[in-house]
């Protein structure tokens, strides 16, 4: 897919619903209420997030015991902006949670963010981190699954060099 092609997508997220859920109020940055409704939807989430191109799954020095790190391998060429920790483009947390940390570009961040998909990442807000880090809140039924298997092909597709930041 090509830039026009995630900002046409982007362009059709629909607002979250509800209210944002309660998260911690400081670093680990977690999500604490409106967990999916079945286990399953985040199983399918790490199976498509591992099935992307060049994706491999390594232990992630950053997020909590038992979360799922994608790293982009060595063998393809990156875009060093859209890595939270060396080739951490994203990681998936551990149950029951399901959320994610990744990175996104702009336009596509603040898109997100509008519509309440996504929260900055407190280091990306101070400028201790990554400042395309965001929290992705973990899908509750299958129609945000596939929101958020968008939220992460743009993520990859970002530290692949599929797509630029605006």
């Amino acid at each position: 897919m090509t830039s026009q092609d995630y900002f046409a997508k982007m362009h059709v997220l629909p607002e979250r619903e509800g209210t944002a859920p309660r998260m911690t109020p400081a670093n680990p940055q977690e999500q604490l209420e409106q967990f999916p409704e079945d286990w399953q939807l985040i199983v399918e989430l790490a199976t498509y997030a591992f099935s992307l191109a060049n994706v491999v799954e390594k232990p992630t020095q950053i997020a909590p015991d038992g979360s799922r790190a994608l790293h982009l391998t060595e063998s393809v060429s990156a875009n060093s902006e859209a890595f939270l920790i060396e080739r951490e483009f994203a990681h998936i947390h551990n149950p029951p949670i399901g959320s994610m940390h990744a990175t996104l570009p702009e336009p596509y961040r603040s898109l997100a963010l509008k519509k309440g998909w996504v929260l900055r990442h407190p280091f990306a807000v101070r400028g201790i981190g990554p400042r395309a880090a965001v929290f992705i809140f973990a899908p509750r039924n299958q129609q945000e699954l596939q929101w958020a298997k968008l939220l992460l092909e743009i993520s990859h597709a970002w530290a692949n060099g599929t797509i630029k930041e605006a």
